[in-house]
Parts: structure tokens; C-alpha cells; sequence
């Protein structure tokens, strides 16, 4: 007889793959807005950069990388941030300056005892796509790799 269920999913991700898919606002969602696709999340610092925050970005891209999710994570200084972003993770310290900045990215305040538990919350709202969405990386797509003499950066 065979698997239909797993079959028919098989099916769809060989479309998804084929075809761009695209969103569009919900029916449901409030005020008829669409999910914003999350290309770029920051990790910010402010001053001189802290051991420990350097883990909590570390924990970001691992996790988000491992998650399959094509979503660049950077870490830069508050005071200068890129133009463009969608998440600013900062420390709880940092969290009243982030928010004042006015810009639109969402805001994540997190320690480093509480980043792998944040890595996963921010994984789980971007593979749901109600709110916020990121696009998957292709497999199969090739991999760039940065060489300064013999090391790998």
C-alpha cells in the first residue's frame, strides 16, 4: 500500500523546491499584514565586547544554521548598526536603548544562560511564519568558502 501521508509531503517539498513560493497576508492575520521575512538578525553590543555575549552570538548562528534557515547573524556595536536588519538581540541591560532606537526589528533581550532557550523561541516563531518567516537554504545550492593563505575563515 505504501505511505500516502509521506508521500504526498515528499511530493510537495520536490514542488517547493522547484517553484518560489510566495507569501502573502492571511485572511486572519490582524489588520491584513503579512509576515516579514527575517533576512538578517544582530547581535549588539555596546562599548567593549563582552566574552560572554560573543557566546550568545556564537548560539545564534549555530542554532540557526542547524535549523536550515537562510538568515545571516552579525554582531556589531549598538552604535553602529547596519542599515538594514529585522532582529536586534541585545543584553537586558541594553534593551531600553535598543527599543528607543525606533526602527522596526523586533527586539530580543537574552543573557548567556537564557540564549540557547531564545536561539530556539526565535527558530520555532520563523519555522511557524505567522508573525515573523525566514526563507530555508537550498542543499544542494554550493558552499563559498573565504580563504586568507592557508586558513579558512
Amino acid at each position: 500500500m505504501g505511505d500516502a501521508p509521506g508521500a504526498e509531503r515528499r511530493a510537495f517539498r520536490k514542488l517547493e523546491r522547484v517553484f518560489v513560493v510566495q507569501r502573502v497576508a492571511s485572511v486572519t492575520a490582524p489588520y491584513g499584514e503579512a509576515p516579514l521575512l527575517v533576512s538578517t538578525v544582530v547581535c549588539a553590543f555596546s562599548g567593549e565586547l563582552p566574552t560572554a555575549w560573543l557566546a550568545v552570538f556564537h548560539r545564534f548562528e549555530k542554532r540557526l544554521a542547524r535549523a536550515g534557515l537562510r538568515v545571516r547573524v552579525r554582531l556589531q556595536a549598538l552604535e553602529d548598526l547596519p542599515e538594514r536588519y529585522e532582529i536586534l538581540v541585545v543584553p537586558p541591560e541594553l534593551e531600553e536603548r535598543a527599543r528607543a532606537l525606533g526602527t522596526e526589528a523586533n527586539v530580543i533581550a537574552t543573557t548567556r544562560a537564557d540564549a540557547p532557550a531564545a536561539a530556539d523561541a526565535l527558530v520555532r516563531e520563523l519555522e511557524r511564519g505567522s508573525r515573523i518567516y525566514a526563507e530555508r537554504t537550498d542543499p544542494n545550492a554550493p558552499r563559498f568558502r573565504t580563504h586568507r593563505g592557508m586558513e579558512e575563515l
